[in-house]
């Protein structure tokens, strides 16, 4: 016998000796458990758990108290709306709908109106342009009202520091020193209304 038979007769007996069951035997007792499961599932009564309510004339009188769902209805009730033209970074200038609740915008959406507005040139879009809107317009309350908008004026400190001084003209010392080469690096320091 050489080498190689060895060491497959080897592999053979260690394989076999580590399975606790073989194949045939797994899909033995597999087949009698599966079989013994349906018999007792076919049998009367085994499915009692599957009988239905017994008969209540107005289900609404036994249904759990459903106040909590005027969160959901509530949610996006309104006061008001107005329309507006969403141009954040784009071109398209689509008109929305802003609804509010208490002098706050809480949600927008399309307006559906894109076929009555007109360019300064006469030309009117069609219905086929309906709805008009993206993310940028859906979330535009979100940017208005979240914690990183601007809540005051801002300017550069290189070129308020320019105005301060009386908008001196800028030599190439004076644009180094009010950071006119420098732009993007400079503070941004907060002004009045």
């Amino acid at each position: 016998m050489s080498d190689k038979e060895k060491n497959m007769k080897k592999n053979k007996t260690e394989n076999s000796s580590n399975k606790l069951y073989s194949r045939r035997d797994f899909i033995k007792v597999g087949t009698m458990g599966l079989g013994s499961a349906g018999l007792l599932w076919s049998m009367p009564g085994s499915m009692f758990f599957l009988k239905g309510i017994s008969d209540i004339d107005n289900p609404l009188s036994h249904y759990p108290n459903r106040g909590w769902e005027k969160i959901y209805r509530n949610q996006y009730k309104s006061d008001d709306s107005f329309t507006f033209i969403c141009s954040p970074n784009c071109t398209h200038e689509c008109r929305m709908r802003g609804f509010t609740r208490n002098g706050v915008m809480i949600r927008t959406e399309q307006n559906y109106d894109s076929h009555k507005i007109k360019d300064l040139y006469g030309n009117q879009a069609t219905h086929a342009w309906n709805p008009r809107g993206c993310s940028n317009g859906f979330t535009f309350h979100r940017r208005i009202y979240g914690s990183y908008r601007l809540k005051y004026p801002m300017v550069r400190k290189g070129w308020k520091q320019w105005a301060d001084d009386g908008f001196p003209y800028l030599t190439p010392e004076n644009r180094d020193k009010y950071k006119f080469n420098s732009r993007g690096e400079d503070t941004q320091v907060k002004i009045s209304w």
